[in-house]
């Protein structure tokens, strides 16, 4: 691609955008794992780097490059821009996967309180939906799906299934039941963490398994991270030549912000988020990558 820079002078500063929709970092993972499971084997990469780094120099690239977002689509209408913008999304995915690959088992007291959780919701939730169905306001098949498993694991997919159910129909359901949104999110995330830490058959998931297909899934979210973020640098070289290297930096480059602080809050509790997500009840202080990067002297590098 030919070097170039724009023909309008700019102020110096991006464009104002406005404020990017907050995403849970659970929801980034579950949004990026099927495309990161598509990959080939052959292709995938291993990752040793220091996410947190790789994620503050997304979210940096991505605000000072695509704040206009149509301006880069006219300039470069070939390159894929949504796979882009997302970028920071895919971070949080991959902060989320690595703190799988670090997270201690699941203790016996810990899968009790969540059964407790999801069972004191899914008996009410479960009966009310039998008597919808029998009045018509919710399919009589799944319901009845849903009410003839047992075990452990069972009543985990149990709650997902009827929070799906109730979300599904929340409309047709408006007002014939007293359960809140707190509920309904309660019973889906205390579902999904024993999905993610019960086998089956109802048993614990061996360590050693679970951290082996988490780090397959880090390693997969970060070829697709390494990808992608290839796109972003092509964005920064063409409306910054040479400077590209202080606004798109490498996916483990440590600069300083020339410009002063950026405000973010999300930056400050982005590895502790991800922690808690995963954990539940662990607290962790996140390290602010942004704004302790230390400056070192840039490697030569093409877009």
């Amino acid at each position: 691609m030919a070097k170039a820079k724009t023909k309008n002078k700019d102020t110096g500063k991006a464009p104002a955008s406005p404020p990017a929709e907050k995403h849970s970092y659970r929801a980034c993972y579950k949004r990026f794992a099927p495309e990161a499971l598509a990959l080939p084997d052959r292709e995938v990469e291993l990752c040793r780097a220091d996410v947190r780094i790789a994620f503050a120099n997304v979210k940096q690239g991505v605000a000072a490059t695509c704040a206009d977002p149509a301006r880069v689509r006219r300039a470069l209408p070939e390159l894929p821009l949504d796979e882009v913008l997302a970028l920071p999304d895919l971070g949080r995915a991959l902060l989320f996967a690595s703190t799988r690959v670090t997270a201690r088992p699941a203790s016996s007291r810990e899968i009790e309180a969540k059964l407790k959780a999801v069972a004191e919701l899914r008996e009410p939730m479960l009966s009310l939906a039998e008597t919808l169905a029998r009045r018509g306001l919710l399919p009589r098949d799944v319901v009845a799906e849903i009410r003839a498993g047992t075990g452990k694991y069972d009543m985990a997919s149990d709650g997902m299934a009827l929070a799906h159910l109730y979300d599904e129909h929340a409309e047709a359901l408006r007002g014939k039941h007293p359960f809140t949104r707190e509920e309904f999110d309660l019973l889906r995330e205390a579902s999904e963490w024993l999905l993610d830490n019960l086998t089956p058959d109802g048993a614990r998931r061996p360590a050693a398994k679970q951290r082996g297909e988490a780090e397959a899934m880090r390693d997969r979210l970060w070829t697709l991270l390494v990808r992608r973020h290839a796109h972003l640098r092509k964005i920064g070289y063409y409306f910054f030549g040479d400077a590209f290297e202080d606004v798109t930096p490498k996916l483990q480059s440590r600069v300083v912000k020339a410009a002063g602080k950026q405000e973010n809050d999300e930056e400050e509790v982005g590895e502790e988020e991800a922690d808690e997500e995963e954990a539940g009840e662990e607290e962790a202080d996140e390290e602010e990558v942004d704004e302790e990067e230390v400056d070192e002297e840039p490697a030569a590098a093409s877009p």
